[in-house]
């Protein structure tokens, strides 16, 4: 139709309709793509851990102000709340920064109102990541199975429940690969708490070297204040 709008003489009210579909088509697509081969390379053993020893913080941050939009446009709130003595972790950077898109985006993606946190803190020698939201929640005989590869929880009625059902199977598989566990709590209609615990420094790993500092070098221009909220 854009190629001859000259010929279906569209306005341009029509014209920018039509290319905001084919832009949330295509970035649609590509989301659920995505998600595929990132489970293929899991499923494969061809999804290597890079470990290096960065600031949490400031990645947390970067991950809560990536996402702040797609809340906003879907009239949440999300809020990022963090202590300001967050301890260096050894961790794969870029896996750590993709367990916290994809819990954001389930969150958003199944929250009609209200408001998404997501908080850090140290417990003993875990690294303790929570994000809770006051979305549709998870019916109880969905639980056990949620996360599961491709299983979509059935009591879900809101209308952006697009995608393939794998966002939460990488986060439980990429967090397992840390040594750590996800935890999950939830009651239909009243939201859903999800609980990432990672070890500090996993038992027989030599980081790589030190790629984020305190200030946030390295992964962007992102705030370091102990919290920041952001949304409508």
């Amino acid at each position: 139709m854009l190629i001859n709008e000259h010929t279906l003489k569209l306005d341009a009210a029509r014209r920018s309709d039509y290319a905001q579909l084919i832009h949330a088509s295509g970035h649609h697509l590509l989301s659920l793509i995505d998600g595929i081969l990132d489970m293929a390379k899991l499923d494969a053993g061809a999804a290597e851990l890079r470990l290096e020893a960065f600031a949490p913080g400031p990645v947390i941050t970067l991950c809560g102000a990536m996402l702040a939009l797609d809340a906003k446009q879907a009239g949440l709130t999300l809020a990022v709340d963090l202590p300001s003595n967050l301890p260096e972790v050894v961790a794969d950077p870029r896996a750590f920064k993709q367990i916290l898109i994809n819990l954001l985006s389930n969150a958003i993606k199944f929250t009609e109102r209200g408001r998404i946190n997501l908080s850090a803190a140290v417990e003993g020698s875990e690294l303790v990541v929570e994000v809770e939201d006051t979305g549709v929640g998870i019916a109880a005989a969905d639980l056990p199975f949620v996360g599961n590869a491709f299983f979509r929880a059935g009591v879900s009625k809101v209308q952006r429940r697009d995608g393939t059902g794998l966002g939460l199977s990488i986060v439980k598989d990429l967090v397992r690969r840390h040594g750590g566990e996800v935890e999950m709590s939830s009651r239909a209609g009243e939201g859903t708490r999800v609980r990432v615990r990672m070890p500090i420094a996993p038992a027989g790993t030599a980081p790589r070297r030190r790629s984020i500092d305190q200030r946030g070098h390295g992964v962007g221009a992102a705030p370091t204040a102990a919290r920041c909220a952001s949304g409508g």
